[in-house]
């Protein structure tokens, strides 16, 4: 299943960096950092089937949702498309996952992974239909409250600042069955005890109020992969990229300025 991919600027000749979104979260996630980085990098941002922008194959059309194996798969295949196929990836969340999934099954295409607020598995497959069953009930817009308190750091919605906001309306307006079909991907996802297999250059970036994908299990994951780096954001929680897209930037760089 190919998913869309857009370019974010135009730097042709240079290493090619692809940053996946969140759960709920639009492809514009990551352009306070990507804006940052586009002297060094030909950088395309990536969508979760539905959550921006009509896909390659829409919703639909799909016999069933992906799972995460195959949203990887889409990628690469994507990206192929569009005349790419070497690539570093950072993702968040579920495109997270994404990219320890493309760094077990698609090495030669990954320059190098960063692995931002994510998991070796994400809840149960019964939070996963609660969680459902909520979206059925109510729609996206039901989750904005509580998923408030997931994605930021205390205080931070309370600051002078758009962007967190902008976020969550993002998620209010995100398509029911988009949302749904990640969320059940998600439901099957299961990387528990396989990390060690990744040979890949890879850092782990966790925020450091986050609640979720904590500072701990990430570094535990780290551990598993030979060679790996571990950072955390401070005053940050699930998504560092828009609490703080100057430290996360600068620690892509560094990272990608090392392989």
């Amino acid at each position: 299943m190919r998913i869309a991919v857009r370019a974010f600027n135009d730097n042709p000749g240079s290493p090619v960096l692809v940053f996946g979104n969140a759960l709920g979260t639009r492809m514009t996630l990551w352009s306070s950092v990507a804006a940052r980085l586009t002297d060094d990098f030909q950088i395309y941002v990536s969508d979760l089937p539905g959550h921006t922008v009509p896909g390659p194959e829409p919703l639909a059309e799909a016999a069933e949702p992906p799972t995460i194996d195959q949203l990887a798969s889409g990628l690469v295949e994507s990206l192929a498309a569009e005349g790419v196929t070497s690539f570093a990836y950072c993702g968040v969340s579920i495109s997270g996952a994404i990219g320890l999934s493309l760094a077990r099954s698609h090495p030669d295409a990954l320059t190098g992974l960063v692995a931002c607020a994510t998991a070796e598995k994400f809840g149960t497959p019964d939070s996963w239909e609660e969680r459902i069953g909520e979206v059925r009930t109510s729609g996206t817009r039901g989750l904005v409250d509580d998923t408030a308190d997931r994605w930021f750091a205390a205080g931070f919605l309370g600051e002078d600042i758009a962007t967190g906001h902008l976020v969550l309306a993002d998620l209010a307006l995100i398509d029911d069955d988009a949302y749904i079909g990640a969320a059940t991907a998600l439901k099957s996802y299961d990387l528990t005890g396989l990390l060690s297999a990744i040979t890949t250059p890879t850092l782990f970036m966790a925020g450091a109020q986050d609640s979720g994908c904590t500072p701990e299990a990430m570094q535990a994951m780290a551990d598993q992969v030979e060679g790996s780096r571990f950072v955390t954001i401070p005053d940050s929680a699930h998504l560092p990229m828009v609490e703080h897209p100057d430290i996360v930037a600068d620690h892509i760089q560094e990272f990608c300025d090392g392989f």
